[in-house]
């Protein structure tokens, strides 16, 4: 089941224009998740710095994680309610997580873990560490 309804997601507009965008929902959020982890990753690790790069790849994650709350809230949305419940909770986190790191604190590594564990739960690999690049 895909986390998204139709209705609301468009991949180039949750993260970048990534080319075409075709296949089933969930092939186009699992491309999703996996160019959001892309992206983050150049800046994790312990001596994470704000730039301005760094802030447009953390706005593009929050946009992403954004349009995933909304969806989940629209009434067309088939997610199971509980782990709706448990996506909205992780949206809450990565937003206040990433204002955190817009102060200059923190790492990024949590919201990898995060698109991570989404990324293989869409892949029917739940617990499993994605490697980004190799996870189609």
């Amino acid at each position: 089941m895909a986390l998204m309804t139709s209705h609301a997601f468009n991949a180039q507009s949750a993260y970048g224009n990534m080319g075409q965008a075709t296949g089933s929902g969930r092939d186009i959020e699992v491309r999703v998740f996996q160019t959001a982890i892309a992206k983050l990753t150049p800046y994790a690790g312990p001596e994470f710095k704000l730039t301005g790069d760094a802030a447009e790849v953390l706005s593009e994650n929050l946009r992403l994680w954004d349009l995933l709350t909304v969806d989940l809230a629209h009434p067309d949305n088939e997610t199971a309610p509980q782990l709706a419940s448990q996506l909205l909770t992780l949206a809450r986190f990565v937003r206040y997580h990433t204002h955190t790191l817009y102060t200059g604190s923190g790492t990024v590594d949590i919201l990898l873990e995060i698109n991570t564990a989404i990324l293989q739960g869409l892949l029917g690999r739940p617990g499993q560490v994605a490697d980004a690049q190799s996870a189609a």
